[in-house]
């Protein structure tokens, strides 16, 4: 099973020229995702899991490191994602990116990056999200955490301080066997550099406009689920190219959860509507 808290790369179909790059949560790995993967390569699409900078090693690695060596991550495995589409299909690759909670304000940035394009040779030249889905992702968390963290982190001699999750059980489906998760504490230097990277993407929305699929469980114990209105009201996306998803039985690792049947359905639906044909595809 730790197998799939490593990175990986599905290759697709014969020909496919679309690629998803699945991005996951703050001390988490490519295990919350790895079905969602499993679900798109049967469609026949390639798919990318990295595992991000400091990520599933141990305290002092996570502790040491930040949100912009994260951010590194994704995007390189972005770059990547890209090289390998274009190598295998001949094609001008099309790209969509999936966040799973922290992963989200990642793949925000990614998109605001790397924005969608219509004419076929510039998708050939550099990466182009034309999709973007956002699994329970913050813009914030409880304000008693929020500020317990604000008040611990630049404290001399606690870089090694870790603290245990507070908030509740993440997952309530009963047929999933628990991550893998290394460490299992969150170190407080990281935790406020997540804090951080919250307030640096909330300022960026209004620069992401591709169409977006919000998804969140209303029994979230982790992300106020509050958030996903808020990025609703502040993303760049178009009204009508901007769809919701309220899941009322589940927690917060929603490609895991209860309701993972509709998640699996929803997102399938999303980049099925919006991997739209390029303009002089070779």
């Amino acid at each position: 099973m730790d197998s799939l808290s490593q990175p990986q790369f599905l290759v697709g179909a014969d020909g496919e020229s679309r690629g998803v790059l699945l991005v996951h949560g703050f001390s988490g790995s490519p295990f919350e995702l790895h079905m969602v993967a499993e679900r798109l390569h049967q469609q026949g699409l390639h798919v990318a899991l990295p595992l991000l900078a400091g990520h599933h090693q141990n305290l002092r690695a996570l502790g040491e490191s930040r949100w912009p060596d994260w951010l590194a991550s994704a995007e390189q495995a972005l770059l990547g994602l890209h090289r390998r589409v274009q190598i295998e299909s001949k094609r001008p690759p099309q790209l969509a990116v999936i966040g799973f909670s922290m992963g989200g304000l990642l793949s925000l940035e990614l998109s605001r990056r790397y924005p969608a394009v219509t004419a076929a040779e510039e998708a050939r030249r550099h990466p182009a999200v034309q999709a973007l889905a956002l699994l329970a992702t913050p813009l914030w968390l409880p304000g008693w955490q929020e500020r317990a963290i604000e008040k611990l982190a630049p404290l001399a001699g606690l870089q090694r301080l870790a603290v245990p999750k507070l908030a509740g059980r993440d997952l309530r489906a009963k047929d999933v066997p628990k991550a893998p998760l290394k460490p299992w504490g969150m170190p407080v230097r990281a935790l406020a550099s997540l804090v951080e990277l919250m307030r640096t993407m909330r300022s960026r929305l209004p620069e992401v406009r591709q169409p977006t699929l919000l998804a969140h469980g209303l029994l979230d114990h982790t992300v106020p689920p509050s958030c996903l209105e808020a990025l609703a009201s502040e993303l760049g996306t178009p009204p009508e190219q901007l769809t919701r998803l309220l899941l009322p039985r589940s927690f917060h690792i929603l490609p895991l959860d209860v309701e993972r049947e509709l998640l699996l359905t929803a997102l399938t639906e999303h980049l099925s509507r919006h991997f739209a044909p390029l303009s002089e595809r070779a």
